[in-house]
Parts: structure tokens; C-alpha cells; sequence
């Protein structure tokens, strides 16, 4: 039988060696990369146990799951209801998620991207990318009054609820360095917003990241435009807790590393919602950003 049936030349003896296990990748990649994210899930400790069988140390047998899953993805991009660039975006994040050059193994933070993307559970806009999920409780326990009393009150006469809603994530290098340029950024909101659209049950655009801080606004310009469509067009933003080293404070600028890590500056942790009818009337209004 000939093993390599279109899968990548690096990866027919991984393919192999399941094989021999009776596991192909084309049986179990979706089902295992589908819990990936998922508290519940054992399909980190699945991963594991097929690695060590394998006798593998490096991030082959991850790199053939997503190659596969995204194999099986692609047939359905058409049918998402998802903006027609995006879905143009995750065509291309599809063929290509299993050749990136970082390390992919299980528990990295970009496998973690790759197999939510491979399974339909992330979705590229350019600059930004998006996940479903919902507002967290932790928010209205972090946020301090009077704001924790109007983040209630949005919520729940402007939402309806805590999701589900389209939770926003800078996308990884090299394009989170567009977040710099304003145009693109635009044209990344326009395409969740319009995906927010074609999907009624969905009922906002959440953010979480120290750049909705107004002092870090304040000290880095550029960075206004990210806030700018939550303040001026219906939407809502307020500040938690100091912003962790994980936030991405630590991201694309030496300078504010070094005195962020000296304790010279400390942002705090802005979160950021824009409710779905005025996300959608907002991408009405700006249909030339299309692209």
C-alpha cells in the first residue's frame, strides 16, 4: 500500500509508524485536535501516549495532525459562515499550518493555534484572529466599581448575556507587526465584524490585552486605533488587574520590555466589548474596507 497518498514527504514515516499502530493520522487527527483548548479534554495526554509508542521526541507526529485535519477542513472553508477574505486567509493557514518554523510540539502555545484553526475553532482576519467563547465571570470580579456596576449593566442590556461572542486575539509574527499600521487594522475588525453578521447567535466582540489600557494608549499612540471602534461606536471598555508578563506587554518593543521588567511602567489589563448590532452597523458603514 503506498503510504504517502499526498501527505508530505517529511512526514510519510511518522504516518508509518501509526499505521503499524493501527492508529492513521487520517482516523484520529480531527477527533484529537478538536479537544485541544478544552479543559475537559485528554487529548493532550492521547498526544503523549502516541508519541511515546512512536518513540518520538521532536514535533513530527503533531506537524501530521494538523497537516491532516487541515486536509479534511479544507473542503468545507466555502461553507462557513465567515467573510469571504477570511475565508480566502484560512485556505491559505491550511495548506501552510504544518510548515511553520517554531516548534509545534503539544502544549506550545502554537500548536495550541494551529490545531483550533485546523478544527474550525480560530479564525484568521489579518492582524487579529478570533475564537469563539464567552465573557469571563472573572471579569466582573476583577473589575473595580464603578466599573464592575457598568460592565454588569452593558452586559446584560446590551448582550443578553455572556456569549457566545467572538473573542479576539492579536495573530502570532509576522503579522501581529500590522497592528502598527492603521488601514490593517480596519480592515481586521470589517472582516469579524461582517463574520459577526452571518452568524446571528453570536452577540459580541470581547478583547482582553494591556493595549486597551489608556495609559499604554497614552504612551503608545499607534495603538489607538485598537480601542478607538469600542469607544466611538457602542462599545464599552474598562480596566482589571495589572497586566501579566503573558499579555503580551513583553511583545515588539525592547524598550517597553525592559522597563516594564524594571517596574518603571505598569499597565493594567483593558477589557473591551463591542455588542454585535453596533459591530454590524459599523461594517455597513465602512463596506470599502473590503477586500
Amino acid at each position: 500500500m503506498d503510504l504517502s497518498c499526498g501527505i508530505p514527504e517529511a512526514l510519510v514515516e511518522i504516518e508509518s509508524i501509526l499505521r503499524k499502530l493501527g492508529k492513521p493520522s487520517s482516523e484520529i487527527a480531527w477527533s484529537i485536535l478538536s479537544g485541544i483548548g478544552d479543559r475537559r479534554s485528554d487529548t493532550t495526554e492521547r498526544i503523549l501516549a502516541l508519541k511515546a509508542a512512536a518513540k518520538l521526541n521532536d514535533d513530527s507526529l503533531e506537524r501530521l495532525l494538523i497537516w491532516q485535519a487541515g486536509q479534511q477542513a479544507l473542503p468545507q472553508v466555502n461553507s462557513l459562515p465567515v467573510e469571504s477574505a477570511v475565508r480566502k486567509l484560512l485556505d491559505r493557514e491550511l495548506l501552510q499550518l504544518h510548515e511553520v518554523r517554531v516548534d509545534l510540539g503539544v502544549n506550545t502555545y502554537h500548536f495550541d493555534r494551529a490545531a483550533k484553526i485546523a478544527t474550525f475553532r480560530r479564525f484568521p482576519a489579518g492582524p487579529m484572529e478570533w475564537e469563539i467563547s464567552g465573557i469571563p465571570r472573572s471579569w466582573f470580579l476583577q473589575a473595580r466599581f464603578p466599573a464592575n456596576a457598568r460592565l454588569l449593566w452593558f452586559v446584560a442590556s446590551r448582550l443578553g448575556g455572556r456569549g457566545p461572542c467572538f473573542f479576539m486575539h492579536v495573530a502570532p509574527h509576522p503579522r501581529n507587526r500590522l497592528l502598527s499600521v492603521e488601514k490593517e487594522v480596519l480592515v481586521s475588525y470589517y472582516r469579524i465584524a461582517r463574520s459577526l453578521e452571518l452568524q446571528p447567535q453570536m452577540r459580541a466582540l470581547l478583547a482582553s490585552a494591556w493595549f486597551h489600557d489608556p495609559a499604554a494608549v497614552r504612551d503608545y499612540p499607534h495603538l489607538e486605533v485598537l480601542s478607538r471602534l469600542y469607544l466611538n461606536h457602542g462599545g464599552f471598555i474598562a480596566t482589571l488587574g495589572p497586566a501579566p508578563a503573558s499579555s503580551g506587554v513583553l511583545e515588539g518593543d525592547a524598550r517597553r520590555k525592559a522597563e516594564y521588567l524594571a517596574g518603571k511602567i505598569k499597565y493594567r489589563h483593558g477589557i473591551a466589548i463591542w455588542p454585535r448590532a453596533a459591530a454590524v452597523q459599523w461594517a455597513k458603514e465602512h463596506s470599502g474596507l473590503a477586500s
